[in-house]
């Protein structure tokens, strides 16, 4: 294995602990907000599952029971998922600094 691949793996394992379903978003407390995070957590499940998809393909590509095409198209989407998600924290950014932008 190539060491790049070591590092893109580790960093798979990292955004996998963040992101796994077992962990709870954090609590804002008023009613509207609530609707808003069950939306972003369920957003963020979806998003895992993705992830959790690619691993489970090539784990049944490893010990024959998928083919490569399978990990390929699995992979694929991960990649979708993940430019998706960079898109969206890179407007909310943008969105953010256009705030602190104003004129009080």
């Amino acid at each position: 294995m190539e060491p790049t691949s070591l590092g893109a793996m580790r960093q798979y394992q990292i955004a996998r602990q963040a992101l796994s379903p077992n962990s709870k978003p954090a609590e804002m407390g008023a009613k509207e907000a609530g609707s808003a995070t069950g939306a972003v957590a369920e957003s963020a499940k979806e998003f895992a599952e993705v992830f959790q998809n690619v691993e489970k393909t090539t784990e049944a590509m490893a010990s024959g029971q998928a083919d490569a095409h399978s990990v390929v198209q699995a992979m694929a989407n991960a990649e979708v998922a993940l430019e998706t998600a960079v898109t969206i924290r890179n407007r909310v950014v943008e969105a953010y600094q256009e705030l602190l932008r104003m004129p009080v």
